[in-house]
């Protein structure tokens, strides 16, 4: 379900991509990045949530996939818009189809996916939506409820990034995703299953939404999402995770059917990951690819880093690296050459150097659960 807490306000951000800052406000970057050293990378959207009271009339009918009710949410100022909707029943071959008034979006649910989706819609970029309930095959259409309205809003945290410049660069992996509203980054692997940090998958509500394909966000950061087409409901009853700190940090999951093509992800996007054989060295180059913060139209979009493997720690299963993540990259795949060697969870770098740290693929955990949920998608 969504979450219904107001947006957080977290700290502004202080770390610039050069080093073309005021001295006090360096200093105040490195007293921020210390104390989210050691922190988990994780972004929960910015939002507000509005109690919203609409209900169509009951027991609507009209021809076969007309419109038999039309309903337009608006908030002004919203980047974007998600609905949470009151459970309900639709009758057989009844359909809520949904239309970003700013980008023609749209997404369609019947009684089956709508409980997937938790009762809730995809995210629609802008700030009105329409709402439309199609009749069946019977000329039956029922009745739908929309309880909450979550509009997004701009929102920033501090970053993580090792020594005094951002090395990311934009990114266009088709086998990495977005997971909302946690603000988490998402690995499709050839297994057709997720991995993730467990921190990321810890809080229910959180796990929402996984999306490929981002586009680029708005000039103020505020984001922007792809088409219902590329975005998919977690089954998040049959995640398995341990959130259990620095190399005690992973998750795995799975995904229900798109609800507008039917696809899978792996049959969508063409390619999975595959987990490492070795275990890597200290001098080793990884990559880490992910959803971290940036400013304005970077924000929250895939970008790419890289950095030497500093420390590999087989008995407590953690890697150290030097590449640079910010908010949001938790879950991120930490590969060398072409496999998963980790999974990234916690920062750990500053201005002055440190590590970024991960989970390495030897966690038995980790492993144990990989091989029981991914099995089962492929």
């Amino acid at each position: 379900m969504l979450n219904p807490s107001s947006p957080s306000r977290l700290p502004g951000r202080a770390i610039g991509r050069t080093v073309g800052r005021t001295v006090g406000r360096w200093f105040a970057a490195v007293a921020i990045a210390a104390a989210f050293g050691a922190s988990a990378q994780t972004v929960p959207l910015s939002h507000v949530a509005h109690d919203y009271a609409y209900r169509s009339p009951d027991g609507l009918t009209a021809p076969q996939a007309s419109v038999a009710a039309s309903h337009d949410v608006r908030i002004e100022g919203a980047a974007w818009l998600r609905l949470q909707f009151d459970p309900m029943q639709l009758p057989e071959g009844a359909v809520l189809r949904m239309t970003s008034l700013q980008d023609g979006a749209q997404q369609h649910l019947d009684a089956a996916r709508l409980q997937q989706w938790q009762y809730t819609s995809a995210y629609f970029n802008g700030p009105a939506l329409r709402v439309e309930l199609l009749a069946g095959a019977r000329g039956q259409a029922g009745q739908f409820g929309i309880t909450k309205v979550i509009a997004g809003a701009p929102g920033e945290q501090p970053e993580s990034q090792c020594g005094p410049t951002d090395d990311r660069v934009s990114s266009d992996a088709v086998d990495r995703a977005r997971l909302l509203n946690i603000g988490c980054t998402a690995n499709l692997m050839r297994q057709g299953c997720f991995i993730t940090a467990g921190h990321c998958l810890s809080t229910q509500s959180l796990v929402n939404v996984v999306e490929f394909n981002v586009p680029k966000s708005n000039a103020n950061g505020s984001l922007n999402h792809p088409a219902p087409k590329d975005q998919y409901a977690p089954n998040v009853a049959t995640r398995k995770f341990t959130d259990g700190g620095i190399g005690n940090d992973w998750g795995v999951f799975v995904v229900f059917p798109n609800s507008e093509t039917g696809l899978m992800p792996l049959e969508a996007q063409g390619h999975g990951l595959k987990l490492a054989r070795d275990v890597p060295l200290v001098g080793d180059k990884v990559k880490v690819t992910g959803y971290g913060l940036d400013d304005g139209v970077d924000n929250q979009t895939q970008q790419i880093s890289n950095g030497p493997i500093t420390s590999v720690d087989t008995n407590s299963t953690t890697l150290r690296y030097q590449a640079d993540t910010e908010g949001g990259n938790s879950g991120s795949a930490v590969l060398a050459g072409a496999r998963v060697v980790a999974i990234h969870t916690h920062a750990g770098c500053t201005l002055n150097g440190g590590a970024n740290q991960g989970t390495l693929f030897t966690h038995a955990g980790f492993k144990s659960a990989f091989k029981a949920l991914c099995k089962s998608a492929e």
